[in-house]
């Protein structure tokens, strides 16, 4: 069943819109889903061999498939990718909800999408294009460049946790930076983006943020940069251009990650890291060692036991 919205495509117009070469016949195709789901009237894509179950009617590929219509690409997923806003496009309507809040001090873009419970504080700017889903807050001086799209309850500004100790208690750190997003930059459901104590926190344009992730402040995110969901970045730590951080990495203040660099999930970054490698565990190690660590881990308890019966039986052996 095509998605409302729909627009159907012939695969020969289809090829020529993607780059591709069209292999077999020049079918229909509406929608697109999942090699479970796909009907005759669905494109799915292919990286490797397609199950002889799959019903689509049309497939994206590097190669021909017997008995198939295929349209021959370089790089499926991505051709998929570009076919799904083709043929389903989603667009966000502009306009500034009713219920959300503006202040009269905020300068705000052209073509923007703020929807319900929107909170814009003083001062803050938004550049065109952007999408702030529900319940989403930017606390004052916040900045935002062009197409950003920031989802549902996401704080992009709030204070920074930063006290000093004293005999007389503890001294709330005054923050008086910004958080400021560069271009095209995404941020999931709840995350959350610290302002900085006295610099700004940066996050460098087309860094993809995911859900439930923790921006300290200060940070400086590199362009491109990915933390997937739960990551936590405690304060002033900088991220080079195109870091990968996987689910619930955390990584220890006044830390660097070169550019390139990828951390395994549940990985704890307690020094730099330098750029252009792989990286797991805790504390972060190059991941061909961490492996060969992981593996003598596993034995360990074999030789405790084999350690255990020489002690009481030294003529075992």
């Amino acid at each position: 069943m095509a998605p409302p919205g729909a627009r159907p495509h012939r695969a020969a117009a289809l090829a020529q819109a993607l780059g591709g070469r069209l292999h077999g016949p020049d079918a229909w195709v509406s929608g697109v889903a999942s090699w479970s789901r796909a009907g005759p009237d669905d494109l799915v894509f292919a990286e490797a061999a397609l199950p002889e179950s799959c019903g689509a009617g049309l497939v994206l590929a590097r190669s021909a498939l017997p008995g198939r219509s295929v349209i021959i690409v370089e790089d499926p997923r991505l051709s998929f990718i570009l076919a799904i806003d083709i043929l389903c496009p989603q667009r966000d309507v502009p306009g500034i909800h009713d219920s959300a809040t503006v202040h009269p001090s905020a300068r705000l873009g052209q073509g923007l999408t703020l929807h319900a419970g929107v909170v814009i504080g003083a001062d803050c700017e938004i550049g065109d294009g952007c999408v702030l889903f529900p319940n989403v807050v930017l606390y004052p001086r916040t900045v935002l460049g062009r197409r950003v799209r920031i989802h549902a309850g996401a704080v992009l500004g709030a204070d920074g946790f930063s006290y000093h100790q004293s005999p007389t208690g503890l001294h709330k750190m005054p923050q008086l930076g910004r958080v400021v997003v560069g271009d095209d930059v995404e941020i999931g459901a709840n995350a959350c983006i610290d302002r900085g104590a006295l610099d700004d926190t940066v996050i460098g344009a087309g860094a993809k943020i995911d859900n439930l992730v923790q921006v300290g402040h200060n940070c400086q995110i590199g362009p491109g940069a990915i933390l997937a969901a739960q990551v936590g970045l405690s304060g002033s730590v900088v991220l080079g251009e195109g870091v990968l951080l996987g689910g619930q990495v955390g990584v220890a203040d006044h830390r660097r990650i070169g550019a390139g660099a990828q951390v395994g999930a549940q990985s704890g970054v307690s020094k730099d890291l330098p750029g252009a490698a792989r990286y797991f565990g805790t504390p972060a190690l190059p991941i061909a060692r961490a492996r060969r660590m992981a593996a003598a881990l596993r034995l360990l308890p074999d030789q405790l036991r084999g350690t255990r019966r020489r002690r009481e039986d030294p003529e075992s052996e």
